[in-house]
């Protein structure tokens, strides 16, 4: 996360909520080039590390696997016990530590900040916290409390806001660094068979070492939908992830000018929608309700269908996009597709980008309204580099894109590359009920599509 919110408002006027960057010679270009081809790990050794109760670890290949069963308390017990080595780390020594303690975010801050997102938690959520607690203190460890479990789900909406300084709906905030993220979905003719694939890069500074700590974490709910979710060892919800009825879903950072922690953090909307939704407009409704915090863009799909929607939110406003969107035309300086969706982290719907020009276009003499003045601008930028270098992609795999082709979109400038901060890479095959998982080396620090994609197989976790 090299580019703040400042500097870009500085350099680009009205776009504010778009990660941005310089624009490097290979991304401007239009000259072929030679494509990095990412290691797959089809077959990969799997072995049995631990287990409490119905709760199982796992190694697969380089990677984690935690498997938990049963109510809310017993999948948070087994989450604290079998891995409470790893959340201390992650708290006390690692990320946590070196992500906001160590850059000024003040601990009462955080407690305010997270107390204002849990009065939204739904109940069983905070029975799981209390039960991960209670599976550290069985593990020996007792100086975590559940107030830092709070906040490793919280923790993406103030990592959204510099420290210190929480957004407030009407005003602009400062927001932190963004992350440069991107996702898509493809399916019908952009596939080898038509089945959905999804692929998404969540790029979040791999200088702080969350991936010494990540876990691919799959809960299997009494009662309720099994589902993954990529992520990190002591929280209860992530950012990526797929379910049992083949619902995946991806995030990308667009910061919004209204934006509140008065909602459900992130993490646990992601999760939400994972859990509960069992068609594509059951995930979109979730979203829908909320309540929502600050903003992102969401590519949620559905294997079964197959399609897919963008979904463009802050604390107020929803927009839902599918293929072929008519909102999502040259009038907003971008082109739909069908049979596929992307997005990365600016908003393409007229509607966001306007509020965007009513917020920031009058320091830089751009009439509220004119939003064709911007459209040059937001051309110039990384975000829509990536954007419009994802739809070229797309199209490009003869006879269309197979796991091994979404992989190499996944590893290459300007989406990825060895100048990313990937901190893990996801692609999805829900028919299959299969993922591909990469996450970034840590000594030294690798993004994550530059190490390799492991195969990691949930028939059986995915089983009810």
């Amino acid at each position: 996360m090299r580019h703040s919110f400042e500097h870009f408002v500085l350099g680009m006027m009205v776009i504010a909520a778009i990660a941005a960057g310089p624009v490097s010679a290979q991304t401007a270009s239009s000259a072929p080039q030679e494509l990095v081809t990412p290691a797959l790990v089809m077959e990969p050794e799997t072995v049995l590390i631990d287990q409490e109760g119905a709760g199982k670890l796992f190694r697969v290949d380089n990677q984690c696997l935690l498997v938990m069963e049963g109510t809310p308390a017993e999948m948070g017990f087994q989450h604290g016990r079998l891995l409470a080595k790893q959340i201390r780390h992650i708290i006390r020594e690692g990320y946590m530590a070196k992500a906001f303690y160590a850059k000024g975010y003040s601990r009462e801050y955080i407690a305010a900040q997270s107390e204002r997102m849990e009065k939204h938690f739904p109940p069983e959520y905070i029975e799981e916290m209390k039960g991960l607690v209670k599976g550290l203190e069985a593990a020996g460890v007792t100086d975590i409390a559940y107030e830092d479990i709070r906040t490793a789900v919280t923790q993406a909406e103030i990592a959204h806001h510099k420290p210190n300084d929480p957004p407030e709906l009407n005003r602009p905030g400062t927001a932190a660094p963004a992350e440069h993220c991107s996702n898509f979905a493809v399916w019908g003719q952009w596939t080898k068979d038509g089945r959905l694939l999804h692929g998404r890069n969540l790029d979040w500074n791999i200088e702080d070492g969350a991936q010494e700590n990540a876990v691919i974490l799959v809960w299997r709910p009494k009662g309720g939908i099994p589902f993954m979710m990529p992520g990190w060892s002591g929280g209860i919800g992530s950012v990526s992830g797929m379910n049992a009825e083949g619902i995946t879903i991806g995030e990308m950072t667009s910061v919004s000018s209204e934006e509140t922690f008065d909602g459900l953090p992130l993490m646990l909307l992601m999760r939400r929608v994972l859990e509960k939704a069992a068609t594509l407009d059951e995930a979109v409704a979730i979203i829908e309700k909320g309540p929502r915090t600050t903003g992102w863009n969401f590519i949620m799909g559905d294997g079964k269908i197959p399609s897919a929607r963008a979904l463009e939110v802050d604390a107020v406003s929803c927009g839902v996009f599918g293929p072929l969107d008519p909102k999502e035309t040259e009038r907003t300086g971008h082109w739909a597709m069908k049979d596929a969706i992307r997005r990365t982290n600016h908003p393409i719907g007229e509607a966001q980008l306007l509020k965007l020009v009513l917020r920031y276009g009058a320091q830089y003499g751009i009439d509220a309204g004119n939003l064709q003045a911007a459209l040059p601008l937001l051309k110039m930028q990384n975000t829509w580099k990536r954007y419009d270098w994802i739809g070229k992609q797309i199209e490009a795999p003869p006879g269309g894109m197979d796991v091994a082709a979404a992989a190499q979109l996944l590893a290459n400038p300007p989406v990825g590359g060895p100048d990313t901060e990937t901190l893990h890479a996801l692609i999805c095959d829900p028919a299959n009920k299969t993922a591909y998982v990469a996450v970034a080396g840590a000594n030294p620090p690798v993004p994550a599509p530059l190490t390799r994609f492991v195969k990691i197989g949930l028939a059986q976790w995915f089983a009810r």
